[in-house]
């Protein structure tokens, strides 16, 4: 075992800026909400335990740390939001959309961000593709949020 005091490993402090992060968005601080989530996620340089061969209980855990990661980046983004950082955020969220084809709040994000910079194309286009994976791979229509968000673009 290797003793290890706080700010000594990336991870527990990534932990930290995320419940801080967390905390000043709920709190309606979304400008010190977007820093110390972008603080957090700089921490990153790769997969967690990228050159370990892990056993399941490394697995679930690198599983576990990988939605914390995402989690992290989707309020960073809603902070961006929030803050009309709209049209900076498209190129962004299309890379992620493309590399997590399935994650709805992605998506989602998407299409505010291009609804909010006046492109209803690409905000129709985004739901239009999430609609095509959910029922070709899992047989699903996508959420009523992202129904309701389409009706939304659709209407403007």
């Amino acid at each position: 075992m290797l003793p290890l005091a706080p700010g000594e490993l990336d991870l527990w402090d990534f932990e930290q800026g995320l419940s801080r992060g967390s905390a000043a968005l709920e709190e309606g601080d979304a400008e010190r909400a977007a820093a110390v989530l972008r603080e957090a996620l700089d921490l990153w340089r790769g997969s967690a335990f990228a050159d370990i061969s892990p056993g399941p209980m490394l697995a679930a855990r690198i599983a576990q740390i990988d939605e914390a990661r995402l989690y992290a980046l989707e309020l960073r983004i809603e902070s961006d939001l929030r803050l009309g950082r709209h049209r900076g955020l498209l190129g962004e969220l299309a890379e992620l959309t493309a590399i997590h084809p399935l994650h709805e709040e992605f998506t989602a994000q998407l299409m505010l961000a291009a609804q909010r910079s006046g492109q209803r194309g690409t905000a129709l286009d985004a739901f239009t593709r999430l609609r095509s994976r959910l029922i070709d791979e899992l047989g699903l229509e996508p959420s009523r949020r992202l129904s309701r968000l389409q009706q939304q673009v659709l209407s403007q």
